[in-house]
């Protein structure tokens, strides 16, 4: 159709052509869709009803099929296959269905599924990140009930693993019709309570038996819990929608149970391990820093010897210079000792009494004129080689004098 801003249209002219988009779309045609039955009734021979979800709802028209109205009833799941086309006096579109068939029980528990499936994954749920379970849990919350095997087989398997810790149990039916709300009331107990890990479990069971745990306000409940949650719901071929939200979904409870702890035995093991790894690398450590001391202490012991033959050289030199020093300054000493002595010689009186000349003493007191002197006195004559003591005879001024005038 050639849209045109100055052509006004019919309403024939709108609906046709919508018509034969729908006509003209391969996927409009032989579709099989599949939804629950609302406002059921024939009319000339022809079935008319409608088919719903969660979401939306499309009219159906069966031609000629008001023999199905005996079989057909609303509130069951059915699935169609036929084309969808515009219905022009009403401006609708609708499905013309070709075949019909009612589903069972189980058909319409997995269509229900899936639809719970779809809309929780637009949502997000099960794209959330993972929340990491502790290494060593201290107190484990248990969803179940306290009659189921179950509940056994996870204290049993707790029990051998990790007695250490400890389990509090939220009692819950797991099927019956009570059971969604029981379940409902233990998830939001088990969030109020600091746990280090939530186990949710149920024992195998008709895919009828596990349909609780597909439940979209259940799913939620679970995604909601604050604690990393581990499932253990069924036998290891089932899965259930909360599997989809726990943080580590488990095949069956002891399963969950062996995720929840750690083997004692495999602790001690890994410890032992550790230990020795650390007992070996102190080792080598040790070794190590012994061969490096070692080396240090050859090294120390070299820059000693080193040091003490230097020092020796050096002390060597410098006693040497000294020494030579202390020889310069004694010569030098004796030099002048030799000088000096040469000027006490030039003053000692011995020196002057080897060259003939006598001291002259009289009652200890040197006699240095011969008026000191009288006729009788006794005095001493010193000479370099002793003394001698001589009486006065005669006074020899006068002959000294004449012998001064001749």
């Amino acid at each position: 159709m050639d849209w045109n801003e100055e052509h006004v249209y019919t309403v024939s002219d709108i609906t046709f052509y919508i018509e034969s988009l729908f006509e003209g779309d391969p996927n409009l045609t032989d579709v099989t869709v599949a939804g629950e039955v609302i406002d059921c009734r024939t009319r000339n021979n022809h079935l008319f009803f409608s088919l719903k979800d969660d979401y939306a709802s499309i009219g159906c028209v069966m031609f000629g099929g008001a023999h199905m109205q005996s079989q057909l009833e609303s509130g069951q799941m059915v699935q169609v296959v036929g084309d969808v086309r515009v219905y022009a006096p009403r401006g609708q579109y609708r499905l013309l269905c070709k075949k019909l068939k009612l589903l069972s029980g189980r058909g319409a528990m997995f269509l229900k599924l899936k639809e719970t499936y779809e809309k929780l994954n637009r949502m997000g749920v099960f794209s959330r990140p993972k929340k990491k379970l502790p290494k060593f849990p201290s107190l484990i919350g248990v969803i179940t009930s306290r009659d189921s095997a179950a509940f056994q087989d996870i204290m049993r398997t707790i029990s051998e693993r990790f007695p250490f810790a400890k389990l509090i149990l939220y009692h819950t039916g797991v099927q019956g019709e009570s059971a969604k709300e029981e379940i409902l009331r233990a998830l939001s107990d088990a969030n109020l309570h600091e746990l280090d890990v939530v186990i949710i479990a149920r024992g195998g069971g008709a895919k009828e038996d596990l349909w609780l745990f597909n439940d979209e306000d259940v799913v939620m409940s679970v995604y909601e819990l604050r604690h990393p949650v581990i499932t253990g719901v069924g036998h290891q071929i089932d899965t259930v929608l909360v599997d989809l939200v726990a943080d580590v979904a488990a095949h069956t409870p002891t399963a969950a149970a062996q995720y929840a702890v750690p083997d004692i035995r495999d602790v001690m093991s890994n410890l032992r391990q550790s230990l020795e790894f650390c007992f070996a690398n102190v080792l080598r450590t040790w070794n190590g820093v012994e061969e490096h001391c070692k080396e240090l202490l050859l090294k120390m012991k070299s820059g000693v010897f080193d040091s003490l033959e230097d020092f020796r050289k050096l002390s060597q030199q410098r006693l040497e210079e000294m020494k030579s020093a202390v020889d310069e300054k004694i010569d030098s000493l004796n030099r002048r000792m030799e000088l000096l002595g040469a000027k006490l010689n030039l003053l000692d009186p011995i020196s002057e009494l080897k060259r003939g000349y006598a001291v002259v003493e009289k009652d200890g007191v040197r006699v240095t004129s011969k008026s000191q002197l009288s006729k009788k006195d006794v005095i001493v004559i010193r000479f370099h080689d002793g003394s001698a003591r001589v009486i006065v005879d005669e006074d020899r001024g006068s002959d000294e004098r004449a012998g001064e005038d001749r």
